[in-house]
C-alpha cells in the first residue's frame, strides 16, 4: 500500500509503475520486448518466446490495486471457457497467466488493429468530416462481429462492453486470423444462465437494478434505465458500432455523459437507423420488443446482413478499405473457407434453449403480462409478442428460494481465489 497521504496523480503513478515492465524482463517462457499500448491503469506488451523468437504473443498486465480489483481474472475464466474445446475462430488464446502481489498478468494471442483504428485510417484530415468504412467492408466486419457475439452468448455469458476498441483483426501475416474479427476484453463480461445438475441451461433471473456497466455511446438505452442486460443489448451496441463506422451516431460529437444519454434515449428508432442500408433498419425496433430473457434472432439479422451484400455484390473475400490504399500490405487468406462465409445453421442454432423468464413464471396468475413462448420472428413476421419490464419480470420471478441463490451469486461474484496460478 502507499503513502495515504499522496494524491491522485501520485497515486497513479506508484500503481501504473507495478505494470511498467523493461525489455528483455521474462515471464515464464516469455520475454518482454517492447510496450505497444496502455489505458487507465493497464498496459500491453509485445512479448517473444525465448524457444522460439519468431513466435509472438501479447502480455496484458493490470495492478490489483485498483477499483474493483484487476479484471485480468475474470478475462482469463472466459476466455479459456471459450477455448475449453479447442482452438475457436473469432476468440483470443491465453497462452499463460498469474497472479503476482501487486499484478496480474496474461499471454494472449497478438491480434492487429481494431475497428477504431481501422476506420481513422480513412480520415482525410478535415475535422468536421467523420471518417467512415465502406459498406463492403464494415458489413464483413459486423457478420464476423456478430459470428463472435454468438459464440460468447451460447456460452451463457454477455459482454456488456460492446465498443469499437474491442474488436480486432488478426496479424497480416496470420493467414488464418488476418482477416477474421476478434472480440475483446471480457472484463466486464457476465455470466447469465448456468447449467444445472443435468445440463440444462438456466437463466439468471433479472435483478430489480442494475448499476451501469458498459461504454455511454455505445451502451442500449436499456442499461441507461438501469435495466438488466440480455443477448439484445450486446446485439444493440454492435449496431450502434456499425452505425459509427458507416455514417456516424446521431450523440457522435457529444462527449458528455449525460448529454450521450439524453440524445440517444430521446432519439427514435427510425433516426438512429435512417441512413443505414433499407435491409437493417428493422433491427433495432426489433431488439427493443426483447427483455432481457429472450433470444435475439440471429439467423434473421445475418440474413438481412447476407441481403446488404448480395444486393451490392460485395464478397467474404474483397479487399478491405485498407488494403487498396496505395503501398498497403494485404492481408493474408486463409486456405479453407472460414466459418462466417456461409454460417447460417450456426446462427439458426441455440444449444442454450432459453427464449423467456425462467419457469417459475408459469405459476403466477394468469392475470399478468406474459412472455412470449417463442422468439419474434425478425424481418417481416406479422406474429405480435408482448414485451414486458425487466423489473416487474424481476418481481414476478421472487421467491424466498431465488432470493437464496440469487444471494450465494453474490457472494460468489465476490469471492477471491487464493491460489497465485491464474
Amino acid at each position: 500500500m502507499g503513502n495515504p497521504n499522496e494524491n491522485k496523480k501520485q497515486k497513479k503513478a506508484r500503481i501504473q509503475g507495478y505494470v511498467t515492465f523493461k525489455e528483455g524482463k521474462s515471464f515464464g517462457d516469455w520475454i518482454v520486448k517492447k510496450k505497444i499500448d496502455e489505458g487507465g491503469f493497464g498496459k500491453v506488451y509485445l512479448m517473444y518466446n525465448i524457444k522460439d523468437p519468431s513466435q509472438l504473443a501479447a502480455l496484458k498486465a493490470e495492478p490489483n490495486e485498483v477499483s474493483g480489483g484487476s479484471a485480468i481474472k475474470l478475462e482469463i475464466k472466459v476466455i479459456r471457457e471459450l477455448n475449453a474445446k479447442g482452438d475457436t475462430p473469432h476468440i483470443p488464446q491465453v497462452w499463460h497467466a498469474a497472479k503476482h502481489h501487486k499484478y496480474c498478468y496474461m499471454i494472449m494471442t497478438l491480434l492487429g488493429e481494431n475497428f477504431k483504428t481501422l476506420r481513422k485510417k480513412n480520415e482525410t484530415g478535415d475535422k468536421n468530416v467523420w471518417a467512415v468504412l465502406s459498406v463492403s467492408a464494415w458489413i464483413r466486419l459486423g457478420i464476423q462481429s456478430l459470428y463472435g457475439l454468438k459464440i460468447l452468448h451460447d456460452n451463457g455469458y454477455l459482454h456488456r462492453d460492446i465498443k469499437p476498441s474491442n474488436f480486432a483483426l488478426g496479424l497480416v501475416t496470420d493467414p488464418n486470423r488476418a482477416t477474421m474479427v476478434h472480440l475483446l476484453d471480457f472484463g466486464l463480461a457476465r455470466s447469465f444462465a448456468f447449467k444445472n445438475s443435468n445440463g440444462k441451461w438456466i437463466r439468471r433471473l433479472a435483478r430489480c437494478s442494475v448499476g451501469f456497466r458498459g461504454t455511454s455511446r455505445y451502451c442500449s438505452p436499456n442499461v441507461h434505465d438501469k435495466l438488466e442486460s440480455g443477448r439484445r443489448d450486446d446485439i444493440w451496441s454492435l449496431f450502434y458500432v456499425l452505425i459509427e463506422l458507416h455514417c456516424g451516431l446521431p450523440w457522435q460529437k457529444e462527449n458528455d455523459k449525460v448529454a450521450i444519454e439524453r440524445v440517444k434515449c430521446n432519439s427514435k428508432d427510425e433516426v438512429v437507423m435512417q441512413n443505414m442500408p433499407r435491409e437493417l433498419r428493422f433491427i433495432i425496433p426489433e431488439l427493443r420488443r426483447l427483455d432481457c430473457y429472450q433470444r435475439p434472432d440471429y439467423l434473421g439479422i445475418y440474413q438481412a446482413m447476407k441481403a446488404v451484400m448480395v444486393r451490392k455484390g460485395i464478397q467474404p473475400y474483397d479487399l478491405y478499405d485498407w488494403e487498396q490504399k496505395p503501398n498497403a500490405p494485404r492481408a493474408l487468406r486463409p486456405s479453407k473457407a472460414p466459418e462466417w462465409y456461409a454460417p447460417e445453421a450456426y446462427f439458426a442454432s441455440d444449444p442454450l434453449g432459453i427464449i423467456c423468464a425462467p419457469s417459475i413464471l408459469s405459476t403466477t396468475s394468469t392475470s399478468r403480462s406474459t412472455i412470449p413462448t417463442s422468439t419474434s420472428k425478425m424481418g417481416g413476421s406479422d406474429e405480435k409478442t408482448t414485451t414486458i419490464n425487466d423489473a416487474d419480470v424481476f418481481k414476478m420471478t421472487r421467491t424466498r428460494e431465488t432470493q437464496t441463490r440469487d444471494e450465494d451469486e453474490k457472494k460468489e461474484d465476490k469471492k477471491e481465489e487464493k491460489e497465485d496460478p491464474l
